[in-house]
């Protein structure tokens, strides 16, 4: 399979459109895989990674909770609900620490 722009998953219209539309330079977002219930990264926008302070080939291909981003103050419980939510493929909405590559 391809890779494009750090797109490691067969093209298909709604990922094409999903990453069309909201890949500007003022959005930070990432698009996850959850076949078979594994849920990896398989595209960043160019706003994560200014944002996070990691590379597109850092990101790729790991697990969409973000464990890479987790640090001494990010709280587990938001951290199972956000596995919960991904296991599920239900939409659910609250906050959670995440740390750059440099720790800040």
């Amino acid at each position: 399979m391809p890779v494009r722009r750090g797109h490691v998953a067969p093209r298909t219209t709604i990922i094409e459109t999903i990453i069309r539309k909201f890949d500007t330079h003022d959005r930070s977002f990432l698009v996850a895989n959850a076949q078979q219930g594994l849920c990896h990264i398989i595209y960043c926008s160019d706003g994560f990674c200014r944002l996070t302070g990691f590379s597109r080939a850092e990101v790729m291909q790991r697990p969409a909770v973000c464990e890479f981003l987790h640090g001494p103050m990010t709280s587990p419980h938001a951290v199972a609900a956000l596995r919960d939510a991904l296991a599920a493929g239900v939409e659910k909405h609250f906050e959670i620490l995440y740390y750059r590559k440099d720790g800040e």
